[in-house]
């Protein structure tokens, strides 16, 4: 079994898993279970065989006859093992069955002897913490803490449950510091750095984007609290590790720096599957059940309420002893029995869960297995690792042939429009220095013809194929990463990406809107609409909301696709039908919606959907890009606006073709334009072009790289351009798109 191959079979389960979760069904989406359960037939067959296999079912047997649960502790030390999903072996005794639906399954370290419970002093004092970064998608977690606090609270009085306000990392800590609690529950994103080969979780920073918050950190600030027992991870990943082993993940390395417990994610949660299990979870430790029964319980509570998903197998306990009671309750005094009174006296103590019978079945046996088991799982492995490639552009070495158009081009003398009494800007012409010669740094073979490309998180392109199909591409690479069809001879037309590198929407010729996960190439929403109706559409700056816009009206969709605003974009007009949509974007706040129309006309409206205000427009808005302070549209004959957000026109610059693809830097220092006749300019806030190129066709697309290292463009027939940031023009801070 190598590490490729495992990594490939770890990507078909993961993909299964999330398609599970899927609303909606496609023909991409069939049998996604069956993925799964072979891949847990395989492990069973690995790891329960020979000794092991009779060793197991003695300590079941045992286990029955004394009348107490068996616990299945897994200590997965080998490299590579610990990535593995456990969770979905099945029973060796019934195969049809997971057998961590039936046995507490534990990851467990055993750093340490068995740790003593604590002896608690009622209340049980839970610390909730939601972390809610303005650059992150939004999360359910309003919705979570409701449950969790009426799950707690309302199976017992000596319960406390509070819920930390901020969520920087001066906050948690002085809270953690000063209020020691029992419990400490998160809700956030997490992920896992490969660089640093460690987990983390994300907490605000001070400017309100994200701060990644590792495993370590963690530990070290909970470490002198002894009370604090129990950590759960809500978040993403959070039970993620590297190659080399278990103590790489976020919940390992806190494990490792002496909490007992930590619950954990292996994968990323859907917010039903997260708030089903956690207050599912939660009830049973209310209960006073041992945390490795309370898991069970919750799994199965996940399978049973959320029909088909395999979410049940995303949470992971990590322990760091044998023991899972985490808190010791004080013994009740001694009651004077009346032998008169016929009431029944005190319940029965249940035998105590350390003598609870231990299946070690550490997966680290695996290499102990015969070699026929061996070659089997070799075998089924290895149909991983030779898949067909369809990738149009897999020979990326020989770049495409084509016939550069004129030096001089069709207008080598951009000029500013003449003035207007109005008081709008000066029509004098650019009188600064000759613009530089725009000299492209990498140029990669076709990735398909398209109609609409949109530059997304982490530098990847999304693409509206004619072909129909929604393609996700690395764009210094052209490596395919997400390949979405939705429904044969529907073919996409636009899209446009989340803040959230998993999601991308696209807009069909049908009226449908789709919202795609990437990871596992389905759709997690589908809007409906009617054909040709919709023109255009926009994701707000935290992926909250949708906007879909076309032929008058304006759609507003929240995250669980429900649709909240339904808006006539000109209540004054008598045909509002008769209003087409070139562009759309939200402001960079998510407070506004800025709409440009074929008539003319760019409409700002709030997220109320009341009109701010209405900027004649000299042509119909045929591009539109939008930052802090500025806003530049593009027209069909040529002209480029810069304007204020106050309506102020600032600059208005004349090319020879239409305009349609626009990047705006967020310091406004920067302007790229593209033309239809495949010329490229860039302009500085002065209103003087700098740079000037030619790109192998018109565009579909155009943005700024992450970090500001450059210029992309893709043409119509899918050939990705990248372009230096010439002297003159300023990097700008981060990524934009269009």
């Amino acid at each position: 079994m190598t590490s490729e191959s495992l990594h490939l079979a770890l990507s078909d389960v993961e993909k299964a898993l999330i398609r599970s979760a899927s609303p909606v069904i496609t023909r991409r989406a069939a049998a996604v279970e069956r993925t799964t359960r072979e891949f847990g037939e395989l492990l069973t067959d690995s790891v329960f065989t020979g000794d092991v296999r009779l060793l197991f079912e003695q300590c079941r047997k045992q286990a029955r006859a004394q009348g107490v649960p068996l616990r299945l502790l897994l200590a997965p030390t080998g490299p590579n093992l610990s990535r593995i999903p456990w969770e979905f072996a099945v029973d060796p005794a019934a195969r049809d069955a997971y057998l961590a639906l039936r046995v507490p399954m534990v990851r467990s370290p055993q750093l340490m002897e068995s740790v003593e419970p604590y002896p608690l002093s009622p209340p049980l004092r839970v610390l909730g913490v939601m972390a809610r970064p303005s650059d992150r998608p939004t999360l359910d977690s309003d919705r979570e803490r409701e449950e969790i606090t009426r799950a707690l609270q309302g199976m017992s009085t000596g319960v406390s449950v509070e819920w930390l306000a901020g969520d920087r990392w001066s906050d948690v800590a002085a809270a953690v510091r000063d209020r020691r609690p029992h419990v400490l529950h998160f809700v956030g994103h997490g992920g896992f750095d490969e660089e640093r080969d460690s987990g983390y979780i994300e907490l605000t920073a001070e400017d309100g984007a994200s701060l990644h918050v590792s495993g370590t950190d963690l530990g070290t600030l909970v470490r002198e609290i002894p009370q604090l027992r129990l950590i759960v991870l809500n978040a993403c990943e959070s039970a993620t590790c590297g190659a080399e082993g278990v103590f790489t993940s976020t919940a390992a390395r806190i494990i490792h720096e002496g909490v007992p417990a930590v619950v954990a994610m292996q994968f990323e949660i859907t917010d039903p599957a997260a708030l089903t299990f956690a207050s599912s979870f939660y009830t049973g430790i209310a209960q006073g059940l041992p945390v490795d029964r309370s898991m069970t319980l919750a799994r199965e509570s996940v399978k049973m309420t959320l029909s088909g998903t395999l979410e049940w197998a995303t949470p992971v306990l990590f322990l760091a002893s044998k023991d899972p009671r985490l808190f010791k309750l004080p013994e009740a005094p001694p009651q004077d029995v009346d032998p008169q009174d016929p009431s029944p006296g005190p319940m029965p103590t249940p035998p105590s869960s350390t003598s609870w019978p231990d299946a070690t079945t550490g997966p680290s046996q695996v290499q102990d297995v015969p070699n026929t088991v061996r070659a089997k799982v070799t075998d089924f492995l290895r149909k991983r690792t030779t898949r067909p490639s369809d990738h149009p552009w897999q020979d990326r070495n020989h770049g495409p042939t084509f016939t550069r158009p004129p030096e001089s081009g069709p207008s080598s003398a951009p000029t500013f429009a003449p003035p207007r009494p109005s008081g709008e800007p000066s029509a004098a012409p650019n009188s600064g220095p000759a613009p530089g010669e725009l000299r492209r740094t990498k140029s990669l073979s076709p990735l398909g013809a398209c109609y609409h490309v949109s530059l997304g998180p982490r530098n990847l392109l999304a693409m509206a194929r004619t072909d129909g199909s929604v393609r996700v591409a690395s764009s210094a690479t052209g490596d395919l990463v997400a390949d979405c069809t939705f429904r044969p001879g529907n073919r996409a037309f636009q899209v446009a990406w989340s803040p959230w590198p998993r999601n991308v929407a696209s807009l069909h010729e049908d009226g449908s809107t789709v919202v795609w996960d990437v990871a596992t190439e389905v759709p997690v929403r589908v809007l409906p609409g009617r054909p040709r109706q919709m023109q255009t559409l926009a994701f707000s700056p935290d992926g909250r909301w949708l906007a879909v816009a076309g032929n008058g009206r304006l759609h507003v969709y929240d995250s669980n696709g429900s649709r909240v605003r339904d808006l006539p974009l000109d209540p004054l007009a008598e045909r509002t039908s008769a209003t087409n949509v070139g562009a759309l974007s939200f402001s960079p706040d998510g407070r506004h919606l800025l709409v440009g129309t074929g008539e003319g006309l760019l409409r700002q409206l709030d997220v109320y959907g009341r009109l701010i205000r209405t900027w004649p427009h000299p042509q119909p808005v045929a591009g539109l890009a939008a930052t802090g302070s500025r806003v530049a549209t593009g027209g069909p004959d040529g002209r480029i606006c810069l304007w204020g957000w106050d309506g102020q026109l600032l600059l208005r610059i004349r090319r020879a073709a239409s305009v349609r693809r626009l990047a705006l830097s967020h310091d406004n220092t920067l302007l790229a334009a593209a033309s239809d006749d495949g010329s490229l300019s860039l302009w500085n806030s002065s209103g003087q072009c700098t740079a000037q190129g030619w790109a192998y066709g018109p565009p579909a697309g155009i943005g700024v790289l992450s970090g500001g290292t450059g210029l992309m463009t893709c043409t119509v027939e899918g050939v990705v351009e990248q372009w230096p940031l010439t002297p003159e023009v300023p990097a700008p801070p981060g990524g934009l798109q269009t």
